[in-house]
């Protein structure tokens, strides 16, 4: 997959020229992705990891990952005086699992991304809930001020409603997520894997959007993550963007480096493994 597949045909001093410049920063010449999401603090806790934020950011940077998802409150702490910063998208709201699962609420703006020197901006939809009309809405007006300005719009859709019942988390709801997000515009779908490389590339067809697969829950096994990475590039996707495999695992850079080889480089998960112990 070549830088192509996210070029906007675009001429002239345009806002669709900054999009496509800020799409280049986050995807580089492949079009693929390694991205760390940072942003878990308020959904799930602060882990020990997060809390000793200056110390996890140096590693994962020291790593190299394409790009990183934080908020705008730990944007000054690890960009500031920063002499390498890194590509980084703005994460724009916040759910909870503990206090509001289902609904994303507004932490960041647009002006947020620009003011700050996002290289995107990331909202998310909780489809199938009794929210999901006002997240559409929230992420149709983001995405409109958004592409007025040339800032690539990232979509976190989960199909993580109570209404799917046991059809959560299938490729049909996981579908339905990313495919609404790509109907409003959204430059960017970050969504659930769904368990083979067969599987989501029905993700992937369907959705008319550059697709990324969410890193999903820890696992004991890095290789685990590997072999997921290895599967959404063989369906088809843009890259991976992990958060508790990548800032939780024993070494996170080393952790970046394995999964760069695996989608930038298209090592094997076993030899990616192996830069994991040296």
């Amino acid at each position: 997959m070549t830088s192509n597949a996210y070029a906007l045909n675009t001429t002239g001093t345009t806002a669709g020229l900054g999009r496509e410049i800020r799409l280049r920063r986050l995807f580089g010449l492949d079009g693929r992705t390694v991205t760390v999401a940072l942003d878990q603090a308020v959904p799930r806790g602060v882990s020990p990891r997060l809390a000793s934020m200056a110390e996890t950011f140096a590693s994962i940077q020291d790593g190299r990952p394409d790009a990183v998802t934080i908020t705008k409150g730990i944007a000054g702490h690890v960009f500031g005086g920063n002499p390498a910063p890194i590509p980084w998208i703005l994460k724009a709201s916040m759910f909870s699992v503990d206090f509001h699962p289902t609904y994303d609420a507004t932490i960041a703006t647009v002006q947020d991304a620009l003011r700050l020197g996002a290289d995107g901006i990331a909202v998310g939809i909780s489809a199938g809930s009794a929210n999901q009309v006002a997240m559409l809405e929230m992420l149709t007006r983001v995405v409109e001020e958004a592409h007025q300005w040339g800032i690539p719009v990232v979509c976190h859709a989960y199909p993580s409603g109570e209404m799917w019942g046991d059809k959560k988390g299938s490729t049909e709801s996981v579908l339905y997520a990313s495919r609404a997000a790509a109907e409003l515009g959204t430059d960017i779908v970050k969504t659930w894997y769904t368990g083979s490389a067969d599987e989501f590339r029905t993700v992937v067809q369907g959705t008319p959007a550059i697709v990324v697969a969410a890193g999903g829950a820890p696992v004991s096994n890095p290789r685990d993550v590997l072999e997921q990475a290895a599967a959404v590039v063989e369906a088809g996707g843009h890259g991976m963007t992990a958060g508790r495999n990548v800032w939780g695992a024993q070494d996170p850079a080393k952790m970046v480096r394995a999964l760069k080889a695996v989608i930038h480089d298209g090592a094997s998960p076993a030899d990616a493994e192996k830069l994991l112990t040296n």
